[in-house]
């Protein structure tokens, strides 16, 4: 693992499919991993509220590019606003980091 000034890593976890980690504040660990078909997939010590929403927020990451943090974690926001999710140990400016890294 890094340090605290390098929070993140990615790597490549198999054929075609790559992960992102990082350790968010308040010592929470999310990872991000993107397969070949672009689908998205999210793990770590977070909750959603309600727990069925994960599955919307993976499609819904899938669908972004990730390249402008802003304008991701923006999306994120009003995408969490609009389908009443909360999101616990996780903020929508982390996702969109962990999005950036899966994406390169």
């Amino acid at each position: 693992m890094r340090d605290e000034g390098d929070q993140g890593r990615h790597s490549q976890m198999g054929p075609g499919v790559r992960e992102a980690e990082r350790k968010v504040p308040g010592g929470k660990l999310v990872q991000m991993s993107i397969g070949d078909d672009g689908a998205v997939r999210l793990t770590g010590d977070f909750f959603l509220h309600p727990e069925e929403a994960l599955a919307g927020l993976e499609s819904f990451l899938s669908s972004l590019n990730g390249k402008d943090h802003a304008a991701t974690a923006a999306a994120i926001e009003t995408y969490a606003e609009r389908s009443g999710m909360m999101m616990i140990g996780v903020r929508p400016v982390d996702l969109a980091e962990l999005l950036a890294e899966v994406r390169k």
